[in-house]
């Protein structure tokens, strides 16, 4: 961070914003302020590691049987709107004034007609001109944000007892293993009322087991709760009478078992801790999604 602080500001808001051009995080810890890394990094030569075994990172291991009221909560579609990153910095000249220089970054795919379309995502411009000289730490900040923004996208909260939160901080991972079921976001969808199946999620949900509501059953009465059923088609590949106008999601039994990195930890009223976090993805590798730039194509003006 190579500025100048002209203006009085206030230094909470002041460090909180500027630690995160820096992959930082803004931490306080027994009363005092403190700056902890964002990524994983080697500590003899203060390198990102890209390759970190994300399975070696958990610091803490939660389960149905140490949490209560978990909640899971989705990013928007705008929050994970893809977009081009515009980021100024500056360039020093030795005995002369300094100039403010554009790099622009964003994802690049060999398909000429995805590649179009990526050249039209919405621009987002970050000012780090006020500190940032390194053309280097400016890619590093563009490529991160852009890899955030294209692969995490749920964040979850629960309570624990303070024993299995002992010794856990902010910047901290730990693995979340539930075999509660789970809805993932885009498992989802809508049955018109011609039978039309609408779903944006990766399983076909033809033959799936699913719960499915709508407002009216087909005698005009109220529907009630959600009911589980098999979705079935008919000759034609349409949803048969019984789904026609309903909402669905895929039904999951299934175990998860998701990282996730410690945004804050709280006490309730109730004397447990609270615990919030962001889901960390994780390669078929083992490396966090966010730092694999494998088969990320960037292009840089």
């Amino acid at each position: 961070w190579d500025g100048a602080i002209t203006q009085q500001q206030n230094i909470r808001e002041f460090i909180y914003q500027n630690a995160a051009f820096c992959l930082l995080d803004f931490t306080i810890k027994g009363g005092q302020f403190s700056l902890v890394p964002t990524l994983p990094f080697n500590e003899q030569n203060f390198k990102i590691k890209r390759d970190v075994n994300a399975n070696e990172l958990p610091k803490a291991l939660f389960t149905d049987g140490n949490t209560r009221n978990l909640k899971v909560s989705f990013l928007s579609p705008e929050e994970r709107q893809l977009f081009q990153a515009r980021v100024l910095y500056r360039e020093e000249v030795e005995n002369g004034f300094p100039e403010t220089k554009v790099l622009d970054i964003r994802f690049e795919s060999k398909d000429d007609k995805e590649n179009e379309n990526l050249k039209k995502d919405p621009r987002e411009i970050f000012d780090m001109s006020n500190f940032c000289t390194s053309v280097d730490h400016a890619k590093v900040f563009a490529k991160y944000a852009l890899m955030v923004r294209k692969f995490v996208d749920h964040g979850i909260s629960f309570e624990t007892i303070p024993d299995a939160g002992m010794g856990l901080q902010p910047g901290d991972y730990i693995r979340v293993f539930s075999e509660i079921t789970h809805n993932d976001r885009f498992e989802n969808g809508f049955i018109s009322a011609d039978g039309v199946i609408q779903s944006q999620g990766s399983t076909n949900p033809v033959g799936k087991r699913i719960f499915y509501w709508k407002a009216f059953d087909d005698d005009g009465n109220e529907f009630g709760n959600p009911k589980a059923a098999k979705l079935t088609v008919n000759e034609n590949g349409r949803a048969t009478g019984t789904f026609r106008g309903a909402v669905f999601t895929i039904e999951k039994t299934t175990s998860t078992d998701r990282i996730y990195r410690v945004e804050s930890i709280t006490y309730t009223e109730e004397g447990f801790v609270q615990i919030t976090g962001t889901h960390q993805p994780v390669t078929s590798t083992g490396t966090l999604r966010t730092l694999d730039y494998s088969g990320i194509l960037f292009a840089e003006n």
